[in-house]
């Protein structure tokens, strides 16, 4: 099995707070802080001439990032315009400013449909309201204590409470599309399982790949189950599928830009890796499950016993729990029964 985790030898600099580093002509490396354990997010900044520059999503909303946007603004940004904000997906450290940008900038916002539907649900008071009568039973079928499952609620309906108030609307741009940012000619590859409608830019010509969060050299992203998707959503195999038509899309020298960690090279490798990841999770899930019928929450305890959960860390514990439970399910491997208000799950016999 190939290690997930990999020291990657630094192809560039890492930069600091407010500087930029040139990884390819005319795109710069911007990294900026984040107030969680994932402590940071890159920034792609594209150079697209007289035309202006190109944004590759925006950081979290808070004072510090709004103050180390300033600073790049009178320092890399001067002297041209910014021609587009490009948003990857609606995470709030990918999207969390997008609002501020548009704003300061004027600049258009483009996303996918599925990801700006995502903002709008989130932060219509109606449709927040909604949510919380779909996650409070999720949440207890799941055998979420009292105590917990109010914390959990509001991690979930809070998110407009952590962005910027976002653009009144955007520029839809859509999976397999080519756009032109920076000068250059990206396609978008559609990414699933993550969020809604990720989209990672590739651009053929200098064989670099704007990975988002899809592809990371030292971590996998947060792959979680979450009701109100359509019938038969399962995360898991969504996300699988997306890795795989990477690799057949895009070569294995490609150079890498993730939105967490460093630049690197190596890309089929390392989708390999993960995909091995999620294969031994489905196993360690089986383990778990046979001693004995189990709720989503005691199923999550079982698979993440090699670590402490802070109350933080259960949101997204349970939902990756519930994915590959989906994904057992979906396949016959794992059985689902209603108990007092609890659902149990089992492996198949």
């Amino acid at each position: 099995m190939k290690p997930l985790k990999k020291d990657y030898a630094p192809i560039f600099p890492q930069p600091a707070a407010t500087e930029t580093v040139e990884i390819a002509e005319g795109i710069f490396w911007l990294r900026f802080s984040l107030p969680f354990a994932l402590d940071h997010i890159n920034i792609w900044l594209l150079d697209g001439g007289d035309a202006g520059w190109s944004i590759i999503d925006s950081g979290f909303e808070d004072a510090s990032t709004r103050a180390q946007w300033e600073a790049v603004f009178t320092g890399r940004l001067s002297g041209k315009p910014v021609e587009t904000l490009f948003m990857t997906h609606f995470h709030p450290d990918h999207f969390g400013l997008a609002g501020w940008l548009q704003h300061k900038t004027g600049a258009p916002v483009q996303m996918t449909p599925g990801e700006w539907r995502m903002v709008q649900t989130l932060t219509d008071e109606d449709s927040v309201e909604q949510l919380e009568q779909l996650y409070r039973p999720y949440y207890t079928h799941a055998g979420v204590a009292e105590d917990v499952l109010e914390k959990l609620l509001n991690r979930r309906t809070g998110y407009r409470n952590i962005i910027h108030p976002p653009p009144p609307e955007t520029v839809a741009v859509h999976p397999e599309q080519n756009i032109l940012l920076g000068g250059r000619l990206w396609q978008i590859i559609g990414g699933y399982g993550h969020s809604p409608e990720h989209a990672s830019l590739y651009n053929a010509e200098d064989n670099i790949l704007i990975a988002g969060d899809m592809v990371l050299p030292f971590i996998t992203p947060n792959i979680s189950y979450f009701p109100g998707n359509p019938p038969g959503h399962d995360p898991v195999d969504l996300y699988m599928e997306t890795l795989r038509r990477i690799r057949a899309a895009v070569p294995d020298d490609a150079l890498v830009l993730p939105s967490h960690g460093i630049p690197f090279r190596g890309l089929h490798d390392r989708i390999d890796a993960i995909l091995e990841h999620h294969t031994a999770r489905l196993d360690k899930l089986a383990q778990v499950l046979s001693d004995g019928p189990q709720t989503g929450y005691t199923a999550m305890q079982g698979l993440f016993a090699h670590r402490e959960l802070t109350s933080g860390d259960v949101f997204f514990a349970l939902g990756e729990t519930m994915a590959h439970l989906v994904y057992g399910v979906r396949r016959g491997h794992v059985i689902e029964t209603f108990n007092e208000n609890r659902i149990l799950y089992q492996p198949a016999a």
